[in-house]
């Protein structure tokens, strides 16, 4: 039950800033802040229990997230927002473990 109220409560911050972005913004604007981005896409991969990871390359980096639910959210913020390309790849020594990434540019078509 823990584990349900804090996806509500992460889902309840996208939610609301997005909303924030949308209603005080252009869509241009709202893509423009990738810092804010970084935060909330930081916030899930500790809510997923992975390890955020810095990275000059990318606008949010998550090692080991738990899997199983895959990334749906992230990789809307990561596209729709921050108008970034979201790439995923399952770890091979952990089963049931995912990293992923959101990388700054277009999205890949």
């Amino acid at each position: 039950m823990n584990r349900f109220r804090t996806v509500m409560a992460v889902s309840a911050a996208v939610a609301s800033t997005a909303f924030a972005g949308v209603s005080f913004a252009s869509p241009a604007g709202a893509a423009a802040d990738p810092f804010v981005g970084m935060q909330v896409l930081d916030l899930m991969c500790e809510s997923n229990e992975g390890m955020p990871v810095n990275s000059p390359y990318a606008i949010a980096r998550c090692q080991a997230a738990r899997g199983k639910k895959g990334f749906e959210i992230e990789q809307l913020i990561c596209v729709g927002l921050l108008e970034g390309n979201f790439i995923s790849a399952p770890s091979f020594d952990r089963p049931n473990r995912t990293s992923w990434a959101c990388i700054a540019g277009q999205p890949a078509e």
